[in-house]
């Protein structure tokens, strides 16, 4: 992994995802690309400079408060050479991000999660449900309040996809960086066998491409996909849960269902790391 976009609004409550992002990019020694997403103003017609010369001005003034911020937030570990910020004129946030993504080409995306108690912020509404609909990229959800912590155990979730083997490869890659475990968990209503046969298959077909020694697999019963999630998350030390984005899938049609995320972001204390299945044509 050597490159990491990070977008953010510049607010004081979402102070904390810049620090995970920061020190996140810091052990896996990745570039770390900060982009803001700004208004620009109405102009009045006092105002006689061209337009053009008041767009770079304000693009100038724009990435000075992005450095400021950082200084602010980041205090001693700040490092200006660590850092790359951009800074967009904003028509849509979410297409904002997926232009500047595509442009980068970063290994991974990271975005804070909305923050229930602001009015607006950045990502209120469903830029997160925009955003998997077409981005190339994996996508980091990160909670504002969360403090930094070393991956030491992420989850998996799978519906035994196919693609579910590509994503594991490239989660894989980040988690190897950490030494993590990473634990592969399918969630079934019943406790019937042939999930469990499935799993094993799976499990299987999986060991034969990858060398990563750090893993396990198991089923999980629950009459809801996200009740069984949210009771290993919340009763195990998870520090990451990471899933496949699955319209199509009868299972797990509807992870990342708007109302869903919502809920997710209100509940989780720890990052939702999403992969898209558009992401698979950038690689």
């Amino acid at each position: 992994m050597k490159k990491i976009l990070y977008a953010t609004d510049c607010k004081n409550n979402s102070a904390s995802g810049l620090k995970y992002a920061f020190q996140f990019s810091q052990v896996i020694k990745a570039e770390l690309h900060i982009l803001h997403v700004y208004d620009f103003p109405q102009l009045s017609r006092s105002i006689i400079q061209p337009r053009e010369a008041v767009k770079k001005s304000m693009q100038l003034e724009q990435k000075d408060t992005v450095l400021k911020y950082c200084k602010t937030h980041l205090g001693d570990q700040f490092k200006e050479d660590a850092i790359t910020i951009h800074v967009v004129e904003k028509v849509s946030v979410a297409n904002s991000i997926l232009s500047t993504a595509k442009t980068l080409s970063p290994d991974l995306v990271i975005i804070g999660m909305k923050d229930r108690q602001s009015n607006r912020g950045l990502f209120a509404g469903n830029i997160a449900d925009k955003l998997l609909d077409k981005i190339e990229r994996p996508l980091m959800m990160v909670p504002n309040s969360l403090e930094y912590k070393k991956l030491e155990t992420v989850v998996y979730a799978t519906d035994f996809e196919n693609e579910d083997i590509f994503y594991i490869q490239k989660l894989i890659e980040i988690v190897s960086l950490f030494d993590a475990h990473l634990e592969i968990v399918h969630i079934q209503k019943t406790d019937e066998t042939a999930p469990k046969e499935q799993m094993e298959a799976f499990k299987n077909t999986l060991l034969k491409q990858i060398t990563y020694s750090k893993i396990s697999f198991r089923n999980v019963v629950s009459t809801k996909i996200k009740s069984g999630l949210l009771s290993i998350v919340n009763n195990e030390k998870v520090d990451m849960l990471a899933m496949l984005e699955r319209k199509q899938s009868l299972r797990l049609k509807n992870i990342f269902h708007k109302d869903l995320v919502k809920n997710m972001e209100t509940t989780l204390a720890i990052p939702i790391l999403a992969f898209s299945k558009s992401a698979k044509k950038a690689n």
